[in-house]
C-alpha cells in the first residue's frame, strides 16, 4: 500500500535518515553524546516505583490490569490537578486528560484544532516532534524567532495584523532547543496580544518544574479566566519518561472533545502505569525527588557552560539555560552542523544538528547541546573535542 502524496511528502521532509542513522549508530558507550536530550537514568526513583508497582499488583490487580476510561484514572487526575493548583493554576480533575506521554498531548490537540490551510504560530527554532504534529494537517506555518532574549513579539504583531491564527504553540519555560524563559514582562505581553484575537494558545510546560533560578510563572497561572489555552504537562522530565505519561488541562468543554478524539486514537493511557504513578505519588514526596532533580541538571549546566567558556572560541555563541536540558550553539555560517557531525563521530562525539528545529528558513550553522545524561568529566571531555574540531574547520 502506497501512502498519499501529502503524507508521504511529510515523511520525506521530517524524517532525516542520513543523521537518523548516524545518532543511532553513535550511540554507543565509545562516543560521549550529547544528542538525545536523555533524562539522567540515576534520578530513575526505581526503589519506589518498584515498591509502588508490587503493591498495585497487589491490591487492585484486576483494576489495573482492566480496561479504564479515556479520559484517564480518577484519582490521578486529582493529583494532577492539585499539583498544577500548587502551582498557581486552579484546575479541577475535570479539566485534565491523561495522555500517553505529552507527544499524544500535542497530536490530539492538533487532530482537534487545524485543518489544511489553517494558520500555526510557532517559534523558530522549536520542539521538533511539535512540528511533526502540526505539519501532518498541511498547516500554514507563521515562524516567530525565538532566541537568548525570548520571542520576536513584534513579529507576532504583524501576524495578528494580517491573519487570524488557528493557534500559537509556546514553550515559556525551558525552551526547547535554547533553555532559556520568556520573562514576565514578555508572558504578560504575550498574553495580552492573545486576549485580543481567536487564536488558541498551546503551552507546553514539559520543562516547568526543573528551573535553576528564579521561578518563572506558566502562562496559564497569570490568565487562569482564558478559555483558549490549553496547558500540556508530562512526567517524563520529572520521573520518568518510559512511563509514557502526559496530560493536557484545557476548559472541561474541549476536555469532552479531546476525549472523544483519544478514544479513537487509542482507548485510554494504560491503566497499569496509572496506577503505579498514583500510588507513587501516594506515598512518596515527588516534590522532593523534583528538587533532587534540579540540583543534579543544574550542576551539568554548570558544567557545560564552564567547559563552553574554557574550550569554546569566543566567536561561537550559545544560551545560557535557566531550565531544560540542552545548550543551543550558534556556529560560524560557513559552517554546516551536518558535516561537523561526520567528523565529530569519527572523534568520539555527537551532537543534534539544529536545522530540524526550524520550520522554514533553515539554517545549517546550529546545534543542540544536551548535558542532561552526563557525568561532568564526560562533559568537559565532549566540549574540548567539540572545540578540536571547530578550530581545525
Amino acid at each position: 500500500m502506497v501512502a498519499p502524496a501529502d503524507v508521504k511528502k511529510w515523511i520525506t521532509h521530517m524524517q532525516p535518515p542520513a543523521v537518523e542513522r548516524m545518532l543511532k549508530e553513535a550511540a554507543t558507550e565509545n562516543v560521549i553524546s550529547f544528542a538525545g536530550g536523555l533524562p539522567a537514568e540515576t534520578l530513575f526513583p526505581t526503589e519506589d516505583l518498584n515498591e509502588a508497582l508490587q503493591k498495585v499488583i497487589a491490591e487492585h490487580a484486576s483494576e489495573a490490569l482492566q480496561y479504564y476510561w479515556a479520559e484517564g484514572y480518577a484519582p490521578l487526575r486529582e493529583q494532577i490537578a492539585q499539583r498544577m493548583s500548587a502551582r498557581g493554576m486552579p484546575t479541577k480533575p475535570t479539566e485534565v486528560l491523561v495522555t500517553h506521554g505529552a507527544q499524544q498531548a500535542l497530536d490530539l490537540i492538533a487532530k482537534l484544532l487545524i485543518r489544511a490551510g489553517d494558520t500555526v504560530v510557532l517559534e523558530s527554532p522549536t520542539y521538533v516532534p511539535a512540528i511533526q504534529a502540526f505539519e501532518m494537517h498541511r498547516p500554514a506555518f507563521e515562524p516567530l524567532t525565538r532566541n537568548e532574549h525570548g520571542i520576536d513579539l513584534q513579529q507576532l504583531r504583524d501576524v495578528l495584523s494580517r491573519s487570524r491564527p488557528r493557534l500559537l504553540y509556546v514553550v515559556p519555560t525551558g525552551h526547547n532547543p535554547t533553555g532559556v524563559s520568556l520573562t514576565y514582562p514578555q508572558r504578560r505581553e504575550l498574553l495580552e496580544l492573545l486576549q485580543q484575537s481567536d487564536a488558541y494558545v498551546v503551552e507546553d510546560d514539559a520543562y516547568g518544574e526543573l528551573q535553576y533560578g528564579a521561578r518563572q510563572t506558566p502562562l496559564r497561572a497569570l490568565a487562569p479566566e482564558f478559555r483558549q489555552h490549553f496547558f500540556v504537562g508530562s512526567f517524563s522530565k520529572i520521573l520518568s519518561p518510559g512511563l509514557r505519561v502526559g496530560w493536557i488541562a484545557a476548559p472541561e468543554a474541549l476536555i469532552k472533545e479531546l476525549i472523544l478524539i483519544k478514544q479513537a486514537s487509542d482507548l485510554q493511557t494504560s491503566t497499569l502505569t496509572q496506577l503505579v504513578l498514583s500510588n507513587y505519588m501516594s506515598s512518596t514526596s515527588l516534590n522532593r525527588h523534583v528538587e533532587r532533580c534540579i540540583d543534579y541538571y543544574r550542576e551539568r549546566r554548570d558544567c557545560v557552560l564552564a567547559s563552553c567558556e574554557r574550550h569554546l572560541p569566543p566567536s561561537l555563541r550559545w544560551t545560557r539555560p535557566d531550565s531544560g536540558f540542552s545548550v543551543w550553539m550558534e556556529l560560524a555560517a560557513d559552517i554546516s552542523a551536518g558535516s561537523l557531525l561526520k567528523k565529530a563521530l569519527n572523534n568520539g562525539v555527537a551532537f543534534e544538528p539544529g536545522e530540524p528545529f526550524f520550520v522554514s528558513q533553515r539554517p545549517l550553522n546550529y546545534v543542540r547541546v544536551s548535558f542532561s545524561n552526563l557525568e561532568c568529566e564526560q562533559i568537559e571531555d565532549g566540549i574540548q573535542r567539540l572545540a578540536g574540531l571547530l578550530s581545525a574547520s
